[in-house]
């Protein structure tokens, strides 16, 4: 991970909603725990990207030899 390029911004946000995250994320300022949310969000969304390019190739190969379509 490279250089992290950080500024002061100015957001309005619910306090209880990020109180509520902060205490479920474990983090320690509300900074932090917006910082942790966006990483959060953005690590989702390439994920669902991921699978969705996925998708597009067709089914994926299963190194078991099974058809991931069906169970066991």
């Amino acid at each position: 991970m490279g250089a992290v390029n950080m500024t002061r911004v100015n957001l309005i946000v619910d306090k209880a909603s990020v109180g509520k995250l902060r205490k479920l994320l474990g983090t320690h300022s509300d900074s932090e725990t917006v910082r942790a949310a966006v990483e959060h969000r953005l690590a989702s969304l390439q994920a669902l990207d991921a699978l969705r390019r996925l998708r597009a190739i067709g089914k994926l190969e299963d190194v078991f030899s099974r058809d991931v379509r069906t169970r066991g």
